[in-house]
């Protein structure tokens, strides 16, 4: 086997089996047996290390879906729609929800889930990654939920990208290890509900309750 089709099967296989037993729960041997790589440093030697290993398969990851909203993010452009809210979070979810039609793009998404700490979404939006199709449309989120006191549209941008990254890994995981029993036969159904429900979480009115809580989160900052 070739360097390059080593490292290729280490990236496809890495990811497959970090998604289903979790990222500590690989060995080294293990990602070896499964790419049949020869060399027992070939993960060493091509990544430098399991963490390296799983970090270039998250960048191979976001890339991907950078690419797919790239043309989104044009569309949008073109056809004057920065402000429309469903738009908009269809621009986040579709580039993510086409990794459900492969083994491997689940796979993707079901790790991603596992390494996304929560706090994360308080950072400012897609700062860690080359990612200016993602930018634009965080940006007009933003711009499109003024309405809405500041922490609230906060908070709610927050639960908008962890309910992205966790039901996209849950569905992918249900796929993966779906039983006979349960029908999850449209994929489309699923994502453009998913895009209904979050749109209406993001326009919903905020409660009195919910306002003055805003209100005390702001004194305190």
């Amino acid at each position: 086997m070739t360097g390059r089709r080593t490292q290729d099967a280490l990236l496809e296989q890495g990811a497959l089996l970090f998604a289903r037993h979790g990222v500590t729960g690989v060995t080294t041997r293990q990602l070896h047996e499964a790419a049949g790589a020869r060399n027992e440093s070939a993960v060493h030697y091509h990544f430098g290390g399991r963490a390296g290993l799983v970090a270039e398969i998250v960048r191979v990851h976001l890339e991907t879906v950078e690419g797919r909203r790239a043309l989104l993010v044009a569309a949008i452009v073109a056809d004057d729609r920065a402000s429309d809210l469903r738009a908009l979070v269809h621009a986040l979810a579709a580039p993510m929800a086409e990794s459900l039609a492969t083994e491997l793009g689940r796979a993707h998404l079901r790790l991603a889930a596992q390494l996304s700490h929560p706090a994360l979404a308080y950072e400012p939006a897609f700062q860690g990654t080359d990612a200016p199709a993602g930018r634009a449309v965080a940006k007009w989120l933003r711009a499109a939920m003024t309405g809405l006191p500041g922490p609230v549209c906060r908070e709610r941008l927050v639960a908008l990208r962890g309910q992205l990254i966790s039901l996209l890994a849950q569905r992918a995981q249900l796929l993966d290890e779906t039983p006979d029993d349960l029908d999850l036969s449209s994929t489309e159904l699923f994502v453009e509900n998913l895009i209904d429900t979050l749109v209406a979480g993001l326009r919903a009115e905020p409660s009195p309750e919910t306002l003055r809580a805003a209100k005390a989160s702001s004194r305190r900052s």
